[in-house]
């Protein structure tokens, strides 16, 4: 009978480069389960608690502490296979910490670690508005949300594809916004200026042979050029969330 479905498995060799495993020490890697963000693009939770802050040393250690709901992503207890992506807050209760998954330069994700005020909310990028039945209005975040809202409510007219929400966690609720336009401050998310960011001074548009790019001067004065599709905005005169380089 022919394979139904993915491997259940993972072999360190082809887990993504960022993550802090060694390559060659064992075979397998913990495989990020089915979630908000792809497998390629997150960190699962055992490897963070493990590997990355070292608060467990084996997969028994790191299963005891999350089944007593000691960790939490976006203010709810996961699996410990659970994908932890871009902009999602980790907390750690019992050590009181809090952490922030962002890109880091010239690498991948990586923790950022934040207040306890910076905890209670994160940003998520709108990738998709549609209409919904009864004319509400649907917007689709980069990390799997679905957020719904009345046509008469006047936040459905405001948000734009490319946008950010500053959304409190766990409860979902939109505190506010930030348009994608000039002047606003951006995050590079991937590709070679991964982890770079600064203000937006230009947008390009796309043709149907060239993405929609945007140029973006850096803190020191420099500029450089991405794919819209790679920028996350993440503030208007400055970053509303503490960034790897500050």
């Amino acid at each position: 009978m022919a394979r139904k479905g993915g491997l259940g498995h993972l072999k360190r060799l082809a887990s993504p480069g960022y993550w802090p495993i060694h390559r060659k020490e064992h075979p397998w890697a913990p495989k990020p389960t089915a979630g908000p963000h792809p497998a390629s693009y997150s960190l699962p939770l055992d490897i963070v608690v493990r590997d990355e802050l070292g608060l467990a040393k084996t997969r028994r250690e790191v299963s005891k502490v999350i089944a007593a709901g000691k960790v939490k992503i976006d203010g709810r207890t996961r699996g410990k296979n659970h994908p932890a992506g871009l902009m999602d807050v980790l907390e750690f209760t019992d050590a009181n910490l809090a952490y922030r998954m962002l890109p880091i330069k010239g690498k991948g994700l990586g923790l950022v670690k934040i207040t306890k005020e910076e905890a209670k909310f994160k940003l998520c990028k709108v990738l998709r508005k549609s209409t919904a039945s009864k004319g509400q209005v649907q917007f689709g975040t980069h990390d799997g949300r679905s957020l719904t809202f009345p046509a008469t409510d006047p936040q459905s007219g405001t948000f734009s594809t490319n946008d950010t929400l500053r959304i409190s966690v766990p409860t979902q609720r939109v505190l506010n916004h930030i348009k994608f336009e000039k002047g606003n401050y951006a995050l590079v998310t991937a590709g070679r200026n991964i982890g770079k960011s600064g203000r937006i001074i230009e947008l390009q548009q796309g043709t149907a042979t060239r993405p929609a790019m945007v140029r973006i001067e850096d803190d020191a004065g420099a500029k450089f050029d991405t794919m819209v599709a790679y920028t996350f905005v993440v503030g208007t005169d400055k970053p509303s969330i503490k960034l790897e380089a500050t």
